[in-house]
């Protein structure tokens, strides 16, 4: 009986760990396309700037994703945790190359191209990770 009992905890444990892997991965590729969109505007929002504050949703997103990363940990050896962390790594690294893009001021197609590449490549990811958990 206590087999049992050890599997059915594991399996849901198993079974919210991929639930939360879903939401996370949701998460940080529909982020990704707004924060696309935001670049492809140069941050202008019906004429205003985007704002620091604004900015935020982004990097709280991605500290959310980290804690349940964090929480997970023992899951470490799993291919879809490891894809998981490199997608967070890729969103962070969009995020910030965007924010800085943002402060600049100054649209520059050449860097707008090379954010909508590290874009896609959130995006690929993203895919790779929700196909590791399946």
């Amino acid at each position: 009986m206590p087999i049992l009992a050890l599997l059915a905890i594991s399996a849901c444990y198993s079974s919210s760990y991929r639930k939360g892997i879903e939401a996370n991965v949701t998460l940080i590729s529909d982020l990704a396309d707004k924060l696309a969109d935001y670049c492809r505007s140069d941050f202008m929002l019906d004429r205003r700037p985007v704002s620091s504050e604004e900015m935020g949703e982004f990097y709280y997103a991605l500290k959310k994703a980290r804690s349940f990363a964090a929480m997970n940990e023992a899951l470490g050896d799993r291919p879809s945790y490891q894809k998981f962390r490199e997608l967070l790594d890729a969103y962070q690294s969009f995020v910030r190359a965007a924010d800085q893009y943002r402060l600049s001021g100054k649209p520059d197609p050449q860097t707008l191209e090379a954010l909508m590449g590290r874009e896609r490549e959130v995006k690929r990811q993203a895919q790779v990770v929700l196909e590791a958990v399946g």
